[in-house]
């Protein structure tokens, strides 16, 4: 395999393993976080915890091996992310409020900002309403970057139930978001 394009150069050798963590931090947080924030169904709260997670466990890894054995450290980070949300929720309730998607900050919004954070919000309460497991394997494929079978394997199922539960969280979201579903 080659290394994405996306991933920052391997480190020189001596690079102590703090400077390869803050590099991998100021690449790719911003991302990270935003596929942790879809994964907790825009629960902010479970996405900043799950981010910090995914680079503990970074840390951890760049301490034991050397740091070019993860070919690409972007898909690395969002798929432990993304599985601590949803193996998280798992052991906890099984329906988390959306409290915390709508930051109080006081400022006006254009119309086309207020109309995009609607349908956002949309989008997230419609996430927030499928089963578990739609929800777990729509979020491992579509936001984790997991195949199919990785996704089959984490949910403890058949690859065949995975493409079923995404099709029909697909269904939902359409169904709950208006979306109509020609062709």
């Amino acid at each position: 395999m080659s290394t994405v394009a996306d991933d920052p150069p391997p480190q020189q050798a001596g690079a102590s393993g703090e400077k390869q963590i803050e590099d991998l931090y100021a690449a790719f947080h911003p991302v990270v976080l935003r596929k942790a924030t879809l994964a907790a169904a825009g629960c902010t709260a479970d996405a900043w915890d799950a981010t910090q997670h995914a680079f503990i466990k970074a840390w951890e890894h760049t301490n034991k091996l050397p740091l070019n054995e993860v070919v690409s450290w972007k898909g690395w980070l969002i798929k432990t992310a993304v599985r601590h949300v949803l193996f998280t929720r798992q052991r906890h309730a099984s329906h988390v409020p959306l409290e915390d998607t709508d930051p109080a900050d006081g400022q006006i919004l254009l119309e086309d900002h207020v109309v995009l954070k609607e349908t956002y919000q949309s989008i997230m309460e419609a996430i927030g309403q499928l089963s578990e497991r739609q929800r777990q394997a729509l979020v491992l494929v579509h936001i984790g970057g997991c195949s199919t079978a990785e996704a089959a394997a984490d949910m403890g199922v058949s690859t065949s139930t995975v493409r079923n539960l995404i099709h029909q969280a697909r269904a939902r979201l359409m169904n709950a978001t208006g979306e109509a579903s020609d062709g």
